[in-house]
């Protein structure tokens, strides 16, 4: 069984809100996004602020080879988002093969999953066998609960807007604005797959036998 990545750029993200959004740019290095301030509701104690502002979902659409790196479908096993938050964070993850859902994401505490994860990618991602000198968690990538055989193609949905609460200063004051920009930048997405190998080593050691040559050539 051997892992592999596919990754699609960022600048592929598709928005299904894109009118609940400040404003939206695609550049080299992926899509930035700016999510609207805060809305302020009027009541009988005063003028107060939603917990949560407009977001959207986004989407992330994966190529996925059925049969390029074995003759069965490969597995899928995790899937990886390259982003940043400034103001905003991410509230839910879905993955999906084709129409089908795979599995949901969404316990990363009472106000989502925010940070700077451009450049971080688990190790293990890019070579399974390597060991973490200094283990450490990669919460941009979301492990499956087992792994899921690929039907036709994988698609990484994401929900994120603004909170409230990434206003209010470390002192706990009120705090009514001008907010600074809340704003989210997606450089990259990707998926790690695991494949069963075996049948075309099978077929390499059939084929060479039938050649009058035993040669067998197992790579790491």
């Amino acid at each position: 069984m051997h892992q592999y990545s596919l990754f699609t750029h960022g600048n592929a993200l598709a928005i299904e809100t894109p009118q609940n959004l400040a404003f939206h740019i695609k550049v080299g290095w992926g899509t930035q996004i700016r999510f609207k301030d805060p809305v302020p509701e009027s009541t009988p104690f005063g003028t107060v602020f939603a917990d949560q502002g407009p977001g959207s979902w986004f989407h992330m659409p994966l190529t996925s080879s059925l049969n390029t790196f074995g003759r069965a479908n490969p597995q899928l096993d995790s899937v990886t988002l390259l982003f940043e938050t400034s103001h905003c964070r991410i509230t839910d993850v879905h993955v999906y093969d084709g129409v089908e859902k795979v599995e949901e994401f969404k316990n990363f505490g009472p106000f989502g999953l925010h940070g700077e994860f451009l450049e971080s990618r688990d190790s293990k991602d890019v070579n399974p066998e390597v060991a973490l000198s200094s283990p450490q968690s990669f919460r941009n990538t979301f492990k499956l609960k087992r792994p899921h055989r690929v039907f036709s193609a994988i698609g990484i949905s994401f929900f994120a807007c603004a909170f409230h609460h990434d206003f209010i200063p470390a002192t706990g004051e009120r705090f009514d604005g001008p907010f600074p920009p809340s704003i989210l930048t997606v450089s990259a997405a990707g998926a790690q797959f695991l494949v069963d190998d075996s049948s075309l080593l099978t077929l390499s050691v059939g084929t060479a036998v039938k050649f009058g040559k035993a040669i067998l050539a197992i790579e790491p």
